[in-house]
């Protein structure tokens, strides 16, 4: 399971795509952007020496269209941010898995192997039956009349 979340983990963590880089300038395009609105004339750098004819090429885009353009630019920003933030927590995560995983991987000391527990243990027992066994057997020795 460890395993199928560092690998789902893993395929979280990728850079987000480049920005585009900005279009070269087309020939003829209008020098600014100019407002239009209904029921008003355009602006006089629009036009050409002839009423009817355009000075410049241009883009008209409705005004709902840019609002929504720019409402999806300030959610990719934000989705920016929080992937930043996203990104950064998964790598504090991996840190600290990595850093468990080093400590489960470092050999033991000497005196916490379990074999050498186990012989300590032995000798111990050895110890303790032997002290037991000399105090017994002097307090029986003592006791029963045998230093005459």
């Amino acid at each position: 399971m460890f395993l199928c979340l560092l690998l789902s983990s893993l395929s979280w963590a990728v850079e987000p795509l480049p920005r585009p880089e900005a279009p070269e300038k087309v020939d003829g395009e209008c020098q600014k952007t100019y407002p239009i609105r209904a029921g008003q004339s355009f602006h006089p750098s629009l036009l050409s020496s002839s009423p009817s004819i355009a000075a410049c090429s241009g883009l008209v885009v409705p005004l709902s269209d840019y609002a929504d353009l720019l409402s999806t630019e300030q959610w990719a920003k934000s989705l920016e941010a929080q992937f930043r933030v996203e990104v950064s927590a998964i790598e504090m995560e991996r840190d600290w898995y990595k850093n468990k995983l080093e400590q489960a991987n470092e050999p033991l000391p000497w005196l916490d192997r379990p074999t050498t527990q186990r012989w300590l243990g032995r000798i111990e027992t050895i110890a303790i039956v032997g002290i037991v066994t000399a105090g017994l057997g002097t307090t029986y020795y003592y006791s029963s009349g045998m230093q005459r």
